[in-house]
This record gives structure tokens, sequence and C-alpha cells, in this order.
């Protein structure tokens, strides 16, 4: 059976803000962070993670839980 759940890696642009009276302004970082997709949606579930073997064990939680429930026959 396919998964339900899979995990995306998504880029992430870090915008550095400056405060008042501040002259120099630092240039956005380049991050990537990883996001579980709904393969049955294209929605994403939850928030994103920064490692992707979080993402990873959570996705596996999910796809486990979802063959759990679902309709046998």
């Amino acid at each position: 059976m396919e998964d339900i759940f899979v995990v995306k890696r998504c880029n992430r642009t870090i915008i550095n803000g400056r405060r008042a009276g501040e002259t120099s302004h630092l240039p956005p970082d380049a991050a990537v962070w990883y996001r579980i997709i709904d393969t049955r949606t294209r929605g994403f579930m939850g928030d994103g993670f920064d490692r992707e073997e979080e993402a990873r064990r959570a996705c596996w939680q999910l796809n486990a839980r979802s063959q759990m429930t679902a309709p046998q026959g």
C-alpha cells in the first residue's frame, strides 16, 4: 500500500530585520525546512520541521495510524 503522507523539502528565506537607527542591513539567509504533504489532497499537515529526521518520524507515525484505521476489504 502506498504511503498517504510524504516528506517534502522546501526552500525558506530568512529575512533579517533592522532596528531604528541601524544603517547596515544584513542580506537574507537561504535555508531549507521539511513539511509533510498529504498525497490525496496535496495539502500540508501541521507546521514544518527543521530536521528531516523529525519530519520522517512524524510522517511514519501518520502513515501507521492511517493504515490501522483504513477499512479493510
